[in-house]
């Protein structure tokens, strides 16, 4: 039977009473501010991370995770039996983490010439929980004994079917450019709200835009989630909201409209809040027909 580790990083923001059940390698993010280093979830909680934050946020320097973190964690896969091994990425080539993790793919290698053991990289094309989810996806997959291909084949037909639906407000600004349309939008001052909602799927953007008049920017907000959930039908759903009580009002009228609720509601974590908004929050939602896995 194939046996396969997991590795990701806390910019997945998973929120530990999902983890439990899986035997994933969740590396902390190493944030440099002020020439001080912090780790994610050992130094610092998503829920104080901006105490240690010295401001302004430019005295983040450099956001990653040492190619020798990643290579310790290979050197100790192999030494447990592993065959293969699956880094699954938020943000991709675009976060720094991807060039570390392939500096020490070539480390290893060059050490370990003999290890027969497969390491592959999967960007998610996703950010925050949408990384999250194909994280457990995988996990369950290894867990059950499936073969280093039929994970990746699984996991990158679910990454396709991701949907994230977000405020401009809350758009991290580290995804790559091509997936930034909103960009002009943000400035158009029109018949349409200056900050429209924008819809995700595999790197591409979509406006949505919240039209002034009859309704508010919330039910329109409202409106574009139910519609994802119900119309698309993806595997996976994320939407954001900018304050604790909107989220909690969304997730209680999309259960009522649905008829299921939310995976979960939080706070984003660190990387999430630092280049989006530090009071956003996200609703994950998993497909209707297998959403009670991951339910606790």
């Amino acid at each position: 039977m194939s046996k396969t580790m997991i590795i990701t990083d806390t910019c997945c923001d998973l929120p530990a009473n999902l983890v439990t059940d899986y035997d994933v390698e969740i590396l902390a993010t190493t944030f440099n501010i002020d020439d001080r280093f912090f780790n994610e979830g050992i130094d610092f909680t998503p829920e104080n991370f901006y105490e240690i934050l010295p401001a302004p946020k430019d005295k983040i320097k450099s956001v990653s995770i040492p190619a020798a973190v990643y290579l310790d964690r290979f050197k100790n896969a192999v030494s447990c039996g592993f065959d293969s091994i699956i880094i699954i990425m938020t943000g991709g080539d675009a976060f720094p983490m991807y060039r570390t993790a392939n500096e020490a793919i070539e480390l290893f290698k060059t050490q370990n010439p003999t290890a027969d053991v497969r390491i592959e990289i999967i960007n998610t094309k996703s950010y925050t929980m949408g990384a999250g989810f194909i994280v457990l996806e995988a996990a369950k997959l290894a867990q059950e004994g499936k073969s280093v291909d039929e994970i990746i084949a699984k996991i990158n037909d679910s990454i396709n079917r991701m949907t994230i639906i977000i405020d401009a407000f809350n758009i991290p600004l580290s995804l790559p450019d091509s997936t930034r349309p909103w960009k002009k939008y943000v400035q158009f001052a029109g018949s349409y709200h200056p900050f429209p909602t924008i819809k995700i799927n595999c790197e591409k953007a979509v406006e949505l835009p919240i039209i002034k008049g009859d309704h508010t920017s919330f039910d329109q907000f409202l409106g574009y989630c139910v519609e994802s959930l119900r119309d698309t039908k993806p595997d996976y759903a994320i939407g954001y909201a900018s304050r604790a009580k909107e989220a909690k009002a969304i997730a209680m009228l999309i259960e009522e409209e649905l008829g299921y609720p939310p995976v979960a509601v939080y706070k984003l974590g660190a990387i999430s809040s630092y280049t989006a908004s530090k009071a956003a929050i996200t609703l994950c939602y998993k497909a209707p027909s297998i959403e009670e896995q991951f339910s606790k």
